[in-house]
């Protein structure tokens, strides 16, 4: 039998810079959970199982007809940029909400200026960019650990979270996962000056 600690382990941990918000909510709201949240979150998750489709006939009509696989390209980089802004609207989310973040599909690390309580609850916000996916889970804050003055580590167990949306945070992590190993493997096969 595993317990959380092992399967933290077990889950794959990036460090990660994204768009990220949240807020404190009571035990009530918790214990709720998000099913009954909007469905702009759920609109991420459905984008990525039509382009990963729009993405095989890509592929197929490439090998036909370049020109007509490159509009389809350009209408799928039209359809995420509308899907972007929608998923946007109403949400705390920004540029200027970039935090560094270590992250996995069970719970995430942020550092912030003030501590918040371990056992609290929080809802949490987070643009993925490498999905175009916003998300929301909620979370117990498992862990406040202040690092300077003014620097705590707020350490996080995600409590709800969808299915769908996990998903898409597990692939967004591989992603991220794959693309800092691609760079290392570049950075080493450079020739010495």
């Amino acid at each position: 039998m595993h317990n959380a600690t092992t399967e933290k382990r077990r889950s794959f941990r990036i460090d990660d810079s994204i768009n990220l918000s949240y807020r404190l909510i009571d035990q009530k709201t918790a214990d709720l959970g998000i099913r009954n949240l909007s469905n702009e979150y759920s609109l991420a998750a459905t984008l990525d199982v039509l382009s990963q489709e729009a993405l095989r006939i890509i592929q197929h009509l490439n090998k036909k007809d370049s020109e007509i696989a490159e509009l389809f390209k350009v209408l799928d980089a039209k359809i995420n940029a509308v899907a972007q802004t929608v998923m946007f609207v109403g949400s705390d989310i920004n540029a200027q909400n970039c935090l560094d973040v270590n992250l996995s599909a069970t719970g995430l690390a942020f550092y912030q200026p003030t501590p918040v309580e371990v056992g609290q609850n929080l809802a949490i916000e987070m643009f993925l960019p490498t999905m175009l996916a916003l998300i929301l889970v909620y979370g117990k804050v498992m862990n406040c650990q202040q690092s300077q003055p003014d620097r705590f580590l707020i350490s996080v167990d995600y409590t709800h979270i969808k299915e769908d949306d996990q998903e898409l945070l597990i692939k967004h992590v591989v992603r991220m996962q794959w693309q800092k190993l691609q760079k290392k493997s570049s950075n080493n096969e450079q020739p010495l000056a």
